[in-house]
């Protein structure tokens, strides 16, 4: 080829090179990430704004979570109680726990229950010394264990019952009595039968049975022990006498 057309090819070459765009660089691999950018090694992420919000599985739906029950709140302190007084002056005496086979009460009123407990009481006396009150009751039982009742007294301690007296009349109805007595709560744990005298010892319970010649008449008591004794204790403080039920000695 003649010099001046070769010469001519080749400036042509060299401004056809120089017109083309630079070739782009491959990224290597294991590059590092650029500071405040996207890694180079890895392909960008979209903006959290653009990213969809992963669906939450409806209640009950396959895989969804059973909610975590909410943590009880703690419990608030307590104040402690204060203890009742121990001579408050009405605290009831009830029984909570008497012997085996002792009786809780007579004629369905329990011991310590008040008088305004059952219909019908009437006031009989009282004596503000002892802190007692003694009540008729026209509605209450009418024998004891088989024998009739002639009368009976219902005492209360503060309002607090504690004790029956119940007298009936004639030999005959000492013995209905006795006999009723010694079935119900076993034989006397006490007697004197030339005296006609016979006692039961319940626990917290007393119950008397005498009969007096004499007078052709007797009686059955029964004693609720923890408030006969309170009873007893404010009488001898107060030098009050013992009212008269009966002729029992």
């Amino acid at each position: 080829m003649p010099f001046f057309p070769r010469l001519a090819a080749i400036l042509l070459v060299i401004a056809l090179a120089a017109c083309s765009p630079a070739a782009r660089t491959a990224p290597k691999q294991g590059e590092k990430p650029v500071s405040g950018g996207t890694p180079i090694n890895q392909p960008a992420k979209k903006p959290a704004s653009a990213q969809a919000a992963k669906p939450t599985p409806p209640p009950g739906a396959p895989g969804a979570q059973p909610p975590k029950p909410a943590a009880p709140a703690p419990a608030a302190a307590m104040p402690p109680s204060t203890p009742p007084a121990a001579s408050a002056p009405n605290v009831s005496l009830a029984p909570t726990e008497l012997a085996p086979g002792a009786p809780t009460g007579f004629g369905g009123l329990t011991w310590g229950a008040q008088a305004a407990s059952q219909s019908g009481m009437a006031q009989y006396e009282t004596s503000a010394e002892s802190a007692t009150a003694t009540y008729l009751w026209p509605q209450g039982p009418k024998d004891i264990l088989g024998a009739p009742v002639r009368d009976a007294y219902y005492e209360f301690f503060k309002d607090q019952f504690y004790h029956v007296w119940i007298n009936f009349d004639g030999q005959a109805a000492y013995e209905k009595a006795l006999a009723g007595l010694t079935r119900a709560y076993g034989p006397p744990t006490q007697e004197n039968r030339d005296k006609f005298y016979h006692a039961w010892q319940l626990g917290e319970v007393n119950i008397y049975c005498a009969y007096h010649r004499d007078l052709n008449e007797g009686d059955v008591s029964f004693f609720y022990q923890p408030l006969y004794e309170r009873m007893i204790a404010a009488r001898k403080a107060a030098g009050a006498k013992a009212p008269a039920r009966s002729a029992k000695k």
